[in-house]
């Protein structure tokens, strides 16, 4: 099946038009996106701390990658005030937030379930243009970037892993798909398997040897 164009894909997730400032009607979700490589969904909240915390960390890892990346804020706040005063301090888009109607909350509770999210503040990188699923762990690799040439270094690393379509992810593992890490163990020790013999081994000599050690035990006891 060919992948989906970016204007399918995106009004598709996040509506036919997407908020570029607070208390404006939007734009076009597809254009707002076209010239760009990588997409970032940021769950998050003013009255949320680990938020707040992580949120300048973002912007300014956003400044040193905004032709490559747009990021979209998808809120979790209940009234237009907290709203729009967080998005106003921030560089990029956000989602129309479900507070505003019925359609915007489906929508934003159908991408919650979507990505399995567990808690806020997360952020989840997708390729541009297809929409696929590249990464869920991107809030900590941006918060370990500490220069432009780890930030750059770190967009390249999305750009060069698989993206796979959403509903093939394997999501709380980081990866879109092979390259999550119980994937690697997994094939790891299927390409290896003396390695599996090895374990069994130590672990059978451990067993035998907390044995002994307990009827050492009982055996000094009986001394007593």
């Amino acid at each position: 099946m060919a992948p989906k164009a970016a204007a399918d894909w995106s009004a598709e997730l996040f509506g036919p038009k997407i908020l570029t400032k607070p208390k404006t009607s939007g734009v076009p979700t597809a254009s707002a996106l076209s010239s760009k490589k990588l997409v970032a969904l940021y769950f998050s909240a003013s009255w949320c701390p680990p938020c707040r915390t992580f949120s300048p960390k973002l912007i300014d890892f956003h400044k040193s990658c905004k032709d490559d990346l747009e990021v979209i804020f998808i809120s979790s706040d209940r009234d237009d005030k907290s709203f729009g005063d967080y998005f106003a301090k921030m560089p990029w888009l956000a989602m129309m937030p479900g507070y505003m109607s019925d359609e915007n909350r489906d929508r934003q509770e159908k991408l919650a379930n979507m990505f399995k999210i567990q808690g806020i503040p997360t952020l989840i990188v997708l390729d541009a243009k297809t929409g696929n699923f590249i990464t869920d762990n991107a809030r900590m690799e941006v918060m370990e970037t500490t220069s432009d040439a780890s930030k750059k270094a770190l967009i390249q690393s999305w750009l060069s892993k698989e993206a796979v379509p959403i509903d093939e992810a394997v999501l709380g593992s980081g990866g879109g798909g092979s390259d999550n890490l119980l994937v690697k163990i997994v094939k790891y020790f299927a390409s290896n398997p003396m390695y599996i013999f090895g374990l069994l081994y130590f672990a059978k000599q451990f067993l035998r040897y907390l044995e002994e050690l307990g009827k050492d035990e009982i055996e000094g006891k009986k001394e007593l």
